[in-house]
């Protein structure tokens, strides 16, 4: 029954996804009006059927809510400055939902892989630098801390997700942990192609790549025991 479930949802999260992608390669706004705001809305309820632990629901709810909040935000920002800003403060709050998450709930306790090796901290690190080196200049006022804050929380998300290894099952680990960096890449190109250079099929990249990171946490959190 519930194979069944989760396929007919499956095919329903396909045609929205499609719908989604498709609006952004047509740049027509009024397809992503319609289903943009069921991305979210559809992650959080196949989190709900088939998540194995109950501990941590509220907050990886409230991780998807935040998320679900700044969606809506961006798309309108097109229409006011003010809905960005908006949009990304939503999404600062589900970064450090999943850091909460990341860094409080395990499997087996102990010490993670990023505190048994601290030094690939300067991976990340250099990573977030460089990208505020080349975005700086582009960036005016209050952009400058608040983009800078958002990036280092986003960093230290999936830093979080790195430190998972060893304290959660492998497939666990491995999906989150693939959607962490996924996250890191969508958001990167939101930035660099509205504050430094405009990429080609910016659209369709940023959602391609940020649809698949908060499926695969959704599916690497489902597995945690």
């Amino acid at each position: 029954m519930k194979k069944n479930t989760s396929l007919s949802m499956h095919l329903l999260f396909a045609v929205i996804v499609i719908i989604e992608l498709l609006g952004r390669l047509l740049d027509n706004i009024q397809m992503e009006y319609f289903v943009k705001p069921l991305i979210m809305i559809w992650i959080a309820v196949y989190f709900l059927l088939y998540a194995k632990k109950s501990t941590f629901t509220i907050p990886v709810l409230l991780a998807f809510f935040f998320s679900w909040v700044g969606d809506n935000f961006l798309m309108m920002s097109g229409k006011n400055e003010l809905f960005f800003f908006a949009g990304v403060g939503g999404f600062f709050c589900a970064q450090v939902s999943y850091i909460y998450i990341f860094s409080k709930f395990s499997e087996k306790g102990g010490k993670g892989y990023l505190q048994r090796h601290p030094w690939l901290s300067v991976f990340f690190l250099a990573y977030v630098a460089g990208m505020l080196v080349l975005l700086f200049p582009g960036l005016e006022g209050m952009m400058k801390p608040i983009i800078s804050i958002y990036a280092l929380s986003l960093m230290l998300m999936s830093m979080m997700a790195l430190n998972r290894s060893g304290r959660v099952g492998e497939l666990s680990f491995k999906l989150v942990f693939i959607g962490s960096l996924l996250f890191l890449l969508s958001d990167s190109m939101i930035a660099f192609n509205k504050f430094h250079s405009e990429i080609p099929l910016a659209g369709f990249l940023i959602m391609l790549t940020y649809i698949s990171a908060q499926y695969l946490i959704m599916r690497g959190l489902i597995l945690e025991e």
